[in-house]
Order: structure tokens, then C-alpha cells, then sequence
């Protein structure tokens, strides 16, 4: 029995490509230029196949029979490695020198004959311990498709892919001894046959030892901890990238190389050294827009990533909008047991709105702890709030909440900018107690859950908000706590916050209770960056549950995807209250 060998094999290298009457390149000699005519295959992979593997022809249709005689043994010779690489062991390939229009060119008759088939794949892969790891998670789902089935077409490449990829994932799941005790692809050309033999032993992993964070602005300790790993810690490729990533995304440095002393190891433990750029200690940004919500505005903002070696920082915005206009800072400080998931905010914010007849006055100064886990992220929170509300005509009226609540908040999107997957939840829950430096005593909650789900190339969108408020004193509420619907990020259709109970006068006060719902179509019309939309959009605030009146609104929109995010315009109908216009809405973002 003759039986062919390779401890390594992969297709043969890259030639110049051929047309389907197989054309190599010029000849870099004068005179006319002769082609490699090749004939008998009919399968386009190997034509393909052999047509990249042939060596160029480097001589004219003039050249001596000796130097095309010598050509042809290097394309035989490359053409039967070609077939070969796709499982062909038994082709009969001809050579011979044809005269066409005068032209002595080479030709190459091939009959590929039948396929070799794979009959066996043995695998083995164990640690140190002799546990098996093709179960292992890292390795599980990766075989499930690269191993093939027996009966399969031979294919070397899809050995060399098995091969390559069991190795990285190996040495990439921190087995830096591991090592082939087989790696073979034994094929037998007179039964068309062909088996895998791969016996890796993997040995022990290695283990994260001391860590090193080439810094000068922080605490040691607290740079350490912003990589996300601890001495001691399972080493591996994509734990190594979490640290890049962990430490870029804190925003104390501009650039990171993680370095892992691989020839230091020793005790099963690799030391990490990584190398850091501070990024600059302040950053200042100014914008212009416009929203059909606020009207034209502008804004400004300035961050001081890092004031001392703790990691404090801080952040103030300001913004001047037609409608609205605020001014927020917010002070920060990385809790230092755990600087990448938990920091405390303290916080004001001084805000001014007037908008359909109501103006409004209010700041709010607080404090916050916010943790983060997973795709979670919740705080707690106490802040006092000074509003001063005046509702049309109605006299100004000021009023003062001691509130003590939660945030909790779930994002899972695929894209930030302009997702076509995902799901959004956030609620808030909120109390204050009138002998707690409150004007009345309350409990409001709010919770809002968002999603997108692709069908083909059809996007669908849709959003829900409840919202309510349980108070001793209604009248006591400003419009900060009050409930209102309507505008670009609610009922599309009508105006902003225009959507709510009203006074005598017809003034809108807003609500105890909001419920809003949104159902949303997105096609692609141009590309993948133009969006067509249709929407649905329904809802309203009122006081009580038994007064409930939804309004509804429906139109069509433009999505465009932009470097800076999702541009949205919408026309929107409205099919309740007097007014029947349609609204014109325009936005940045993809906003629930």
C-alpha cells in the first residue's frame, strides 16, 4: 500500500490567477506572449485552484522546446500539489506543447479522478491532569464545526484550519507548554482514503503572576485594580485584552501595551508589565443643534480626567437651548476596591425650561453610589430638590423634596450608534417624606423598556413607559415629578410635554400617571446607511385610571446612519385633540 504523509499541509501557495481558459502572466521577454492552456477540469475549484498555483511564464512564443519542456515540469508539478490540496491523489495530467496562430504554448491535460474521502478523525487534547478538553467551553463550540464528518471530501485546508485553530485556542486559554505529540493527515491514494490524527498534550495552565502598571498619576494599587485581574488569576489571550480595554476605557490613558513576560515565567505564573500613555488632564468639547423638542441650541463641556492619585475627576456641561437651559457638574470618585465597576457622584445640576406656558426654576444637588455588573448598572441615590413652577397664569409656586431612591438600568445593544438588535430597560424608584424637608410626602416610580428585533432586512422597533406617583398633596408637585407625553422621544405627532391633564384655563398642569407605547418599521432603501421608517406612537398622562384617554399619532421617517450616530426626521399625524396638522421631528441618536 502506498501512503502519503504530511505532518503539515495547507494549499499550495499563491500564484497568479487564471481565467477559465487559464491565462499566466506576460513574459517578460519581447515578442508575443504564449498562455498555459489548460483542459479536462470542470469543477471550478480546482481550475481555480490550480490556476493560482502555476508558476507565471516568463518566456515568448519564440522560446526553445527546452525551456517550454522545462516550464511544463514545474506546472505539472505545482498542478498535482494543487489537486492534491483539494483531495485529488490520483490525476493523470498530460503535457504537451501546442502551436496556435503560430504561438508554441504550453498545455496541460488534467483528469482529476475520484476524491478522497476522510474515513477517520482521531482527536485528542488533554491537560497535565488528563482531562479531556474538547468539552472545555474555549474549545467546545469551535470543533463542533471545524472537526468534518466522515465520508467528507478531502480538503487541506480544512485540516490545517483544525490544526492552527486547536493550537491558538490552546496557548490562547494560557497551556503555554502544550505541545504536538501527533499532528499528521495520512492519506492512502490507492483506497481514496485519508484520516486525522491530532494528539495534543496540553500540560498545565499558566496563571497571572505580578502585575505592573507603568504609570505615574495614580495610586499603584488603584491602577492595578482598574485592569480588571488580580495575581493569581487564569492567563490567557482574551484576559489580556480585557486588561487593554479595562484600562483605555477608565480614560486615565490615552494608549496601553500589555506586555506579558512570557520568557519570565516561572511557577506556573507569567508576569504582566503594561506600559501606559496618560491621557490629557482636561478635554473641552462645544456643540450646536437643533431638536424639535428645545429648539436651536448650543453647549459646552469640560472634563478633568484625573485631579489627584486616587482617580478623582469631575465633569460640568452646560446648555442653552430655545426651550431649556442647564448648567450640571458632577464630582466622581472610583471606589478603590473596585475602581472599575463602583464610584460615587456628587452632583448639581441647575435647570430652566419654559415651554407651552409653563416655566420652571429648579436645582438639584445630590449624591449617588452606582455599581455596575454585567450589563447592569443600578445606584442608589439622595438628593434635594428646589423647583420653582409656574403653570400659565397661575401664581409661582415653590416647592422642596428631600428624595432618597434607586436607578436600575439593562442595555444589551449590538451597535451604539445605530442598533438593529438589542434590548433597553431602565426604572427609577423615588420617596420623600414631608417632616423630611419635603413639601409633601411621595412615592413616583418609572420604568421604560425598549427593544430592536431584525427579521431579514426588516428592523423592528418598540418601546413602553409606565410612570405614576402616589402623593399626600398633588398640588404640591412641580413640573419636575409631574408626568407629561408628547414630543420627538414620546407621542410623535404632537408637541412637546403637550400630552397631560389641564387646568381650568386649558393649560396643561401634567399627570400622576403615564403610559406611552411605540411600534416602529425599519427598511433599507439605500445601502445599508439609508433607512425608510413607519411608526405608530400612543399614549398620554392623566390622574386617574378610570379617566385614561391614549392619544395616538403614526407616520414615516428617514433614518440615516452618520459617523456620529443615528439622524432621524419623522412626520408624524396626529389622530386625537383639535389640531390634525402634521409634525415635522428631528433628532440625533438612537433614542428610545
Amino acid at each position: 500500500m502506498r501512503v502519503w504523509r504530511a505532518p503539515w499541509v495547507g494549499l499550495v501557495g499563491v500564484g497568479v490567477l487564471l481565467s477559465l481558459g487559464t491565462k499566466a502572466h506576460a513574459a517578460e521577454t519581447s515578442g508575443l506572449t504564449p498562455h498555459l492552456q489548460l483542459t479536462g477540469l470542470t469543477e471550478p475549484a480546482l481550475t481555480r485552484n490550480v490556476g493560482l498555483s502555476v508558476p507565471p511564464i516568463r518566456f515568448d512564443c519564440a522560446a526553445p522546446e527546452v525551456m517550454i519542456q522545462r516550464y511544463l515540469a514545474s506546472a505539472r508539478t505545482a498542478a498535482e500539489q494543487a489537486l492534491q490540496a483539494l483531495g485529488y491523489f490520483n490525476a493523470r495530467i498530460e503535457t504537451s506543447i501546442a502551436d496556435l496562430d503560430g504561438c508554441r504554448e504550453p498545455a496541460l491535460s488534467i483528469t482529476p479522478g475520484p476524491v478522497v474521502q476522510i474515513a477517520a478523525v482521531q482527536l485528542k487534547i488533554r491537560n497535565a491532569a488528563g482531562v479531556d478538553l474538547g468539552q472545555a467551553a474555549f474549545l467546545r463550540d469551535f470543533l463542533r464545526t471545524a472537526v468534518p464528518t466522515v465520508g467528507e471530501p478531502l480538503n487541506q485546508g480544512v485540516y490545517t484550519a483544525l490544526r492552527e485553530g486547536i493550537w491558538a485556542r490552546v496557548r490562547g486559554q494560557g497551556y503555554l507548554d502544550a505541545r504536538w505529540l501527533t499532528h499528521e493527515l495520512i492519506v492512502d491514494p490507492k483506497t481514496n482514503t485519508a484520516r486525522f490524527d491530532l494528539d495534543l498534550a496540553a500540560g498545565k495552565p499558566y496563571r497571572i503572576g505580578t502585575i505592573t502598571v507603568d504609570q505615574s498619576i495614580l495610586k499603584p494599587a488603584l491602577a492595578e485594580r482598574l485592569t480588571g485581574s488580580r495575581p493569581g488569576d487564569p492567563y490567557s489571550t482574551r484576559t489580556l485584552v480585557a486588561m487593554n480595554q479595562n484600562l483605555l476605557g477608565s480614560d486615565y490613558f490615552s494608549d496601553v501595551r500589555v506586555r506579558p513576560q512570557t520568557d519570565a515565567r516561572v511557577n506556573d505564573t507569567i508576569p504582566i508589565v503594561i506600559k501606559t500613555t496618560a491621557s490629557q488632564p482636561s478635554s473641552y468639547e462645544a456643540r450646536i443643534g437643533y431638536g424639535t423638542d428645545t429648539g436651536a441650541r448650543i453647549g459646552a463641556k469640560i472634563l478633568r480626567r484625573y485631579i489627584n492619585s486616587s482617580g478623582h475627576h469631575w465633569k460640568a456641561d452646560f446648555s442653552l437651548a430655545q426651550r431649556l437651559q442647564s448648567l450640571n457638574a458632577t464630582y466622581t470618585i472610583p471606589r478603590l476596591s473596585d475602581p472599575l465597576n463602583q464610584h460615587y457622584d456628587i452632583y448639581a445640576t441647575i435647570d430652566r425650561e419654559k415651554n407651552l406656558g409653563i416655566t420652571t426654576l429648579s436645582s438639584t444637588t445630590g449624591a449617588q453610589w452606582v455599581r455596575n455588573f454585567n450589563l447592569w448598572t443600578s445606584s442608589l441615590f439622595s438628593e434635594y430638590l428646589l423647583e420653582r413652577s409656574q403653570f400659565g397664569s397661575a401664581p409661582a409656586k415653590t416647592s422642596h423634596f428631600w428624595l432618597m431612591g434607586a436607578r436600575l438600568g439593562w442595555q444589551n445593544l449590538n451597535d451604539l450608534l445605530f442598533p438593529t438588535r438589542g434590548l433597553v430597560f431602565n426604572a427609577t424608584l423615588s420617596t420623600a417624606a414631608r417632616p423630611l424637608l419635603s413639601s409633601a410626602s411621595l412615592v413616583r416610580g418609572d420604568v421604560m423598556l425598549g427593544g430592536l428585533y431584525p427579521i431579514g432586512d426588516w428592523i423592528f422597533k418598540g418601546r413602553v413607559e409606565l410612570g405614576g406617583i402616589s402623593t399626600s398633596d398633588f398640588s404640591q408637585m412641580p413640573k419636575s415629578l409631574r408626568f407629561f407625553a408628547g414630543g420627538d422621544q414620546s407621542v410623535r405627532g404632537y408637541a412637546y410635554q403637550s400630552l397631560g391633564p389641564k387646568d381650568a384655563t386649558g393649560q396643561v398642569i401634567g399627570g400622576q400617571y403615564l403610559i406611552t407605547g411605540s411600534a416602529e418599521a425599519m427598511y433599507p432603501v439605500y445601502g445599508r446607511n439609508w433607512y425608510a421608517a413607519a411608526f405608530v406612537d400612543s399614549g398620554n398622562a392623566f390622574d386617574t385610571l378610570q379617566g385614561m384617554h391614549l392619544n395616538t399619532g403614526a407616520g414615516v421617517g428617514v433614518r440615516w446612519r452618520s459617523p456620529v450616530g443615528q439622524v432621524r426626521v419623522d412626520v408624524a399625524y396626529p389622530f386625537d385633540g383639535t389640531s390634525h396638522t402634521p409634525r415635522l421631528s428631528l433628532g440625533i441618536g438612537a433614542a428610545f
